[in-house]
């Protein structure tokens, strides 16, 4: 009876480790990518089964002397919080391959959020699109892979 429980012990602890290697390859989106406007870079990481963005390099990560803050937030009492390391982006889920969907999009030079999507493009850009509504009434933008000189804040 011992040996069947350190039987059992041992192939628990195999899979344990050997199950998350087996898991699908991470999403070629995932990793850091420079905003259009190029004032800002987000990285991309797996959150759950979806995909999330956090504000990791700024091109003014200081203002009046003191890190830049999310002051157009509504909610006044995050208006004190620093804007890098932030979450810009999240909820993202993958409905076709390279093709994200129902997520959200924080403007944090207008304080405002945004219905989402985004589409890893053949030319490898990220094409964003935040939407009011429907995709139609919205804008797109297209993000360029960081290659990690801008360092982070």
């Amino acid at each position: 009876m011992a040996r069947l429980t350190l039987f059992v012990l041992c192939l628990a602890a195999t899979l344990a480790i050997v199950a998350p290697a087996a898991r699908a390859d991470p999403s070629p989106v995932f990793g850091q990518w420079l905003t259009e406007n190029r004032r800002g870079v987000i990285e991309l990481v797996p959150c759950a089964d979806k995909v999330c963005g956090n504000l990791v390099w700024m091109i003014e990560p200081m203002r009046h002397g003191a890190p830049a803050i999310d002051d157009y937030n509504p909610k006044p009492e995050l208006r004190q919080r620093p804007l890098c390391g932030m979450p810009i982006l999240g909820d993202f889920r993958e409905t076709e391959p390279r093709h994200f969907e129902d997520g959200w999009i924080y403007d944090p030079d207008s304080g405002k959020t945004y219905h989402a999507t985004m589409t890893l493009e053949e030319n490898g850009t990220l094409r964003m699109r935040g939407y009011i509504g429907i995709p139609l009434l919205g804008e797109s933008q297209h993000w360029t892979r960081a290659d990690g000189s801008l360092g982070k804040c």
